[in-house]
């Protein structure tokens, strides 16, 4: 069984499980839909809002050259889309899975969606007792310096940022496969969690 997870944005992460094996991943070549029409072809147009359409099918061209390396695939696990706050990164990303949707289609793979809320849950992501009172002494030293109208100094209190769901699924990773990913990385994360949840569930 030969499954290829995907955390489509504009710097998609994938990974790719051979029977429930982590086998490959990584993350394709971002897509600025700003600027990504480098060559001036006069079918494509740099200007909104028919980048945002050509920018997602540029992404739809990266994952079929993607499949076509990692094939044969027997199916493909796409995250499900959330709901965001910005309505024109929404529209990118929701005009990215049409794209994608219609070439997975046309090539005839099998594909299946996947909610983060599910493989995270699989994965068991939810903050630890350290990530809580790690968050909760951020949130403190915060109010702290507030009241006292001084700024906050991290360093000297020991405190780092908050620890979100993305900091605690690239250490899973890091720590679950030896990887060396960085916050920057954490769409690969995604994806190889995502895939290990997958073939968790079928299981």
């Amino acid at each position: 069984m030969r499954v290829l997870s995907l955390d489509a944005s504009t710097k998609s992460g994938w990974a790719l499980f051979v029977d429930g094996k982590l086998t490959d991943s990584g993350a394709l070549t971002p897509v600025k839909i700003e600027d990504f029409n480098v060559n001036k072809d006069p079918q494509l147009s740099p200007h909104y809002p028919y980048n945002i359409f050509d920018g997602a099918r540029q992404v739809s061209v990266l994952v079929h050259e993607l499949l076509m390396k990692c094939s044969p695939v027997d199916v493909v696990v796409v995250e499900n889309t959330n709901k965001g706050k910005n309505r024109h990164t929404q529209r990118f990303l929701e005009f990215m899975h049409f794209c994608i949707l219609g070439m997975l289609r046309s090539v005839k793979q099998p594909m299946v969606y996947m909610d983060t809320s599910e493989w995270r849950q699989i994965m068991g992501l939810a903050a630890t007792k350290e990530d809580k009172k790690s968050n909760a002494k951020l949130s403190k030293a915060k109010r702290v310096a507030l009241a006292a109208g001084v700024k906050l100094d991290k360093k000297t209190l020991g405190i780092k940022g908050k620890i979100n769901v993305k900091h605690r699924a690239v250490r899973m990773v890091n720590e679950q496969y030896g990887k060396k990913l960085k916050m920057k990385d954490n769409d690969e994360a995604d994806a190889i969690l995502m895939g290990e949840a997958y073939c968790r569930r079928q299981k």
